[in-house]
């Protein structure tokens, strides 16, 4: 094991016990009448936030160098949207349990301590087509800028510039003819 492996893993560590802390702090505010982490994690399900797959990412990090997690992408095609209607569906089945018997905190807990594959991969089929870089492919004569192809872009500029100014004079003109009530 190198240095940086045990700088590493102290890191996730504080991590790991960074979001317990905040999940310990969510129970405190849980007490109060409205579930405040069912309310958080619907937010989360619906808006997907950037940290949320970056926090994962972080805390999953020594499982899946160490290959006790293999690599999964979602499925080509996949349709993210799906899984975030599944998402909030079951969300707002344990929200129902939630006002009962607290359920999301110990849930909450247990993926932050024990960090279950099936959590990591739901973050990824749920940012899915946010993490997936589009692959824009140009054609080749497209990328190549000839002389005569800046040339007429420049014409092409100058002559929207022209119109513009024409469009704008001709609008100042109207709006000066009009009677001011």
């Amino acid at each position: 094991m190198q240095a940086s492996d045990g700088c590493e893993s102290t890191l996730h560590m504080n991590l790991q016990t960074r979001c317990t802390c905040v999940i310990a702090c969510l129970f405190i505010v849980e007490i109060l009448p409205v579930p405040f982490t069912s309310l958080y994690s619907l937010y989360a399900i619906r808006k997907r936030p950037n940290w949320l797959p970056q926090v994962t990412g972080r805390l999953y990090a020594d499982k899946l160098v160490s290959g006790a997690m293999a690599d999964y992408s979602p499925p080509p095609g996949h349709d993210a949207m799906m899984t975030r209607s599944r998402c909030t569906l079951g969300l707002a089945a344990l929200f129902v349990v939630d006002l009962l018997i607290p359920v999301i905190i110990p849930t909450a807990l247990y993926v932050v301590r024990m960090r279950p594959a099936w959590f990591h991969r739901l973050v990824l089929r749920l940012y899915a087509d946010k993490l997936q870089p589009v692959l824009v492919q140009a054609e080749p004569e497209a990328v190549l800028e000839t002389p005569e192809m800046k040339a007429a872009m420049a014409t092409k500029l100058k002559e929207l510039e022209r119109q513009n100014f024409n469009y704008a004079q001709a609008l100042g003109a109207k709006n000066l003819s009009k009677p001011h009530r």
